[in-house]
């Protein structure tokens, strides 16, 4: 169908009047072009891979703290506090991890199907829950597809609510040749019991979740799984058919056996393997006639190096030995799927891990954006590969750097205690106090600044002034951390530079050193843009508002959807308390220490301020470490904010294996942190 022209006129004074173009226009206005025939899914917020690629913005990493000895000029892992697509697009730029990841694995949050299942919800509701969360899940896709090395592969848990939609997408993003397989896992403790109320039910309990498994080339060839073998297999050997179970013409495997000749059947092995194992089982027999050995002893005894062949009525035997493993296939469901070591909800379990990295061997890099309690980390440890993990929750993190501190060295948490390789703590996204920007070389602080607002750099000169470098094709300067930066400076500058220029400039200075309010000032039609650091970044650069990633203000909320865009700096919290010690009921228990939050208020500075009824409910949690060692925190207590709330914003924690010393962060839900150090005596007694 073609525009006529009365449509044309209709489609006029339908955007003259400033109203919304039907739907029935679409085909018209962009015609459908030549595709493949292969199935893609289609959604109305779904974006181009290159406007993902090209405008996902990248937000440098800012080493936070170090654990252990450090060899700069040698690898270490990385655990990255921050929004994951954001670190995802930073990487990108990083050689030593771009095309460099041997694997990935994500365990996205996948709790939005509860409204995809709400009774009463309407439909479109639920649909666009599922577009928003399709969407998510694919941008991180999109550049970790980018950042798998040739040879890699990727797993993606994920359950029956967006399974078959992901599945879509991950042969649209990797190639449905690259599919390996869909493995399925146990969820956890099945609920059919909770069903047996019920004289009739809906559906059956579900007890897997499914892993869909891909490659980066369809070439790649990958070591085999294994699972420990079944006890009887592990203890006693046992015979079977050497007839290959398909015949295919190959005369050179039907030879004669001890009078048998496979036909049109074969064997399994060539004349001369099958010789040799009838000539061993001889052996065996002739060794062992009087002394009456078992053949598992005998095999054992030789050092496991014999294979053999005999014949049983009509058919020819081979022996398979006892064995300590055997190959998996696509039903996992034999281990656990998740665990309990940490009280982290949603825990993949070790064996899991163990088993998805055998994939891997020593020192490749393992990833995964959606870190949760760290197992993938930690089972890294334990198989001496190298790890990043980002994740966008303070509770995770510190879940991580707790375990990879009380890690035992054999999977399951068993064994002995096995000490972390040194790792860095970074943010990405969030920073450390806009002290470090004054007080960095300048050389670190140029390339922070253009990393931050996405400028590639590119040192030249307009009529004789230095240039770092260029955005949206537009020249940018890095001012000094050391100067001041006027309206006067800018009519200096205009001067020299200003007929040179087609529309605009950028200029990058801490903020602090910025002596006007407004985000540009305008001279002879030229724009001279000034990029503050800290603040938020200004509306000229992206279309949309910057966001933060919020934390959880209750458990259930621990793995909500983090998507947030830009960046800002830390501004600590607000917070007056009490501190008491007070006797209890409980009789193993003599004392609990009470934190009363008297006040709390999250200190924000950027344009849109989250609004909040009462300043305290900005708190999103209270994070213990009872003994405090001067190195790091140890979280050993958790108390979210509607646990706090309900009793009377009060902090109670048991005196079991408190310390001298107790660290104490209090957790706005923007991210912020205020750190105290109390010792046991700041608790008065009541």
């Amino acid at each position: 169908m073609e525009m006529d022209e009365e449509l044309r006129r209709n489609l006029i004074e339908l955007i003259k009047e400033g109203k919304s173009i039907p739907f029935s226009y679409k085909n018209l206005l962009f015609p459908l072009e030549e595709k493949s025939q292969e199935i893609e899914l289609d959604y109305g917020i779904k974006e181009r891979k290159e406007d993902i690629l090209a405008d996902t913005m990248s937000v440098p990493f800012q080493a936070v703290k170090k654990f252990g000895k450090f060899d700069e000029s040698k690898w270490h892992n990385k655990l990255i506090f921050g929004d994951n697509l954001q670190a995802l697009k930073f990487m990108l730029k990083d050689p030593e991890i771009n095309g460099k990841i041997r694997l990935i694995y994500a365990d996205p949050p996948f709790g939005t199907g509860d409204l995809y299942d709400a009774i009463g919800v309407p439909a479109y509701s639920a649909a666009l829950k599922g577009a928003d969360f399709v969407e998510f899940l694919r941008k991180r896709l999109i550049l970790l597809e980018e950042l798998l090395a040739n040879n890699g592969s990727i797993f993606v848990r994920i359950d029956y609510h967006f399974g078959h939609y992901i599945k879509v997408i991950m042969d649209e993003i990797f190639g449905k040749n690259n599919f390996r397989n869909e493995i399925i896992v146990r969820r956890g403790q099945a609920k059919a019991g909770f069903f047996k109320q019920f004289k009739q039910i809906r559906s059956v309990a579900v007890a897997y979740d499914v892993l869909l498994w891909y490659s980066k080339s369809p070439n790649t060839r990958f070591p085999k799984i294994r699972k420990p073998a079944k006890k009887e297999h592990r203890e006693v050997g046992r015979w079977s058919n050497l007839i290959k179970a398909k015949a295919y013409a190959r005369p050179t495997m039907r030879y004669e056996i001890l009078g048998v000749k496979p036909d049109p059947a074969q064997w399994m092995w060539s004349e001369v393997r099958g010789s040799k194992a009838v000539t061993n089982y001889k052996k065996y027999l002739k060794t062992c006639e009087k002394t009456q050995e078992s053949l598992e002893k005998y095999w054992f005894r030789t050092g496991k190096q014999y294979e053999f062949v005999r014949r049983k009525g009509n058919q020819i035997q081979y022996w398979i030995p006892p064995r300590e493993t055997e190959l998996v296939d696509n039903d996992w469901l034999d281990i656990k799927g998740y665990a309990h070591i940490t009280d982290y909800p949603t825990e993949n379990s070790e064996e899991l891990l163990g088993r998805v990295l055998q994939l891997t061997k020593p020192n490749d890099l393992v990833l995964d954006c959606f870190a949760g309690s760290g197992t993938t980390g930690v089972v890294a440890e334990k198989l001496g590969r190298k790890w990043i993990m980002v994740d966008s929750g303070k509770f995770s993190i510190y879940t991580i750097i707790k375990r990879l501190h009380s890690m035992n060295n054999k999977i399951g948490n068993k064994g002995k205690p096995l000490k972390p390789k040194p790792f860095i703590l970074y943010n990405a996204g969030l920073y450390a106090n806009h002290g470090f920007i004054l007080n960095i070389s300048e050389e670190e602080y140029k390339k922070f600044a253009m990393e931050l607002f996405q400028v590639e750099p590119k040192e030249f000169e307009i009529n004789g002034l230095g240039m770092d470098g260029i955005l949206f094709n537009c020249p940018v300067k890095v001012f000094s951390q050391q100067g001041f930066l006027t309206e006067e400076y800018i009519d200096e500058l205009h001067d020299v530079v200003g007929e040179y220029l087609n529309a605009r400039m950028f200029l990058v200075s801490p903020a602090s050193k910025v002596y006007f309010l407004q985000d540009y000032i305008e001279k002879g039609g030229i724009r001279y843009y000034v990029l503050r650091i800290p603040y938020s970044i200004i509306d000229e650069l992206h279309k949309q508002r910057f966001t933060r990633p919020i934390q959880p203000a209750s458990s259930k909320d621990v793995n909500q959807l983090i998507d947030s865009v830009g960046f800002d700096f830390v501004h600590p919290p607000t917070v007056k308390a009490e501190y008491s010690k007070v006797k209890t009921k409980d009789k193993l228990i003599e004392y609990e220490l009470v934190i009363e939050i008297k006040h709390f208020k999250a200190n924000q500075r950027s344009k849109d301020l989250v609004l909040f009824e009462n300043p305290k409910k900005a708190l999103s949690m209270v994070l213990v470490d009872g003994d405090y060692n001067n190195k790091y925190f140890n979280m050993t207590n958790y108390f979210f904010k509607d646990q706090i709330e309900k009793n009377n914003w009060k902090v109670k924690i048991p005196t079991i294996n408190i310390g001298k010393k107790i660290m104490i962060i209090y957790l706005d839900i923007l991210g912020n942190e205020t750190i105290e150090v109390k010792s046991i005596e700041d608790f008065k007694m009541r």
